[in-house]
């Protein structure tokens, strides 16, 4: 894949310069960094969804506690 289109440049391509390519420490600690951000945001999106379905079920929705080590 050529790494620029015209004046487009991948996404991908940037994050190999910026970063270095999959696998490099500097890379991985970004990925995993990124993935801890997701994670963060979809949340507090999801949890509200959950509670408004289990109101709409007429039961209670329990959850584990999940505790995440990074």
């Amino acid at each position: 894949m050529s790494s620029k289109t015209g004046n487009i440049t991948y996404f991908s391509d940037h994050l190999d310069k910026q970063y270095g390519k999959r696998g490099s420490v500097s890379r991985e600690q970004y990925e995993q960094g990124f993935e801890a951000f997701k994670l963060g945001v979809m949340l507090p999106v999801a949890s509200p969804k959950r509670r408004a379905y289990a109101r709409k079920v007429g039961g209670k929705m329990r959850h584990k506690q999940v505790l995440f080590s990074g």
